[in-house]
């Protein structure tokens, strides 16, 4: 009688055990999922693929813009996140982006770029440097054009436009392509 009381009590905590940890993975997929990994079979992380996205001028996509950064939920007006692109002739690699607003299940960014080639061109804006460039290089924010992007397809590092520089950015986008 008390063993089979032992057996049973045992097998219930081996079943909640594998719950708990099912639960766990289930879990951390998400996360992993989140950042842009893939689980491979052997348990190791590949690579982020290349995000798919939409390129749209800026003046198609007219909308309210506002200054929400929250690193607890989705990314918002003022984050800077990475996606993975390839450029022409280049080989696919993370590029900053700065999130200025939503669709259903994207997001929509503007191009950040250390390129100086920048500096003098229309429709880019000095944004200095931050935390968006690892070797601290001023960038340029590209104006006219919005990469719209699958949330999932990101990677978040925590990094944020300061309120002031991001007004600026937003009353451009406001004067000269009638954003909100």
């Amino acid at each position: 009688m008390i063993t089979g009381f032992l057996r049973r009590l045992t097998s219930f905590a081996r079943r909640r055990r594998e719950a708990r940890r099912a639960r766990l993975d289930a879990g951390l997929a998400r996360i992993g999922n989140r950042l842009g990994l893939r689980q491979e079979a052997d348990g190791g992380t590949a690579e982020r693929v290349e995000a798919v996205c939409d390129i749209h001028p800026t003046a198609s996509m007219v909308r309210n813009i506002y200054y929400a950064p929250d690193m607890d939920g989705h990314a918002e007006p003022g984050e800077v996140v990475w996606i993975r692109l390839a450029g022409d002739g280049v080989e696919a690699r993370d590029r900053a982006i700065l999130v200025v607003g939503h669709g259903m299940e994207t997001i929509l960014g503007l191009p950040i770029s250390p390129n100086t080639d920048h500096k003098d061109e229309e429709g880019w804006l000095d944004i200095g440097s931050g935390s968006w460039d690892s070797s601290g290089a001023p960038c340029w924010l590209c104006l006219d054009k919005v990469i719209e992007v699958p949330e999932l397809a990101i990677r978040r590092e925590g990094a944020i436009v300061p309120r002031r520089r991001f007004e600026r950015i937003a009353n451009k986008l406001r004067s000269d392509y009638g954003w909100g």
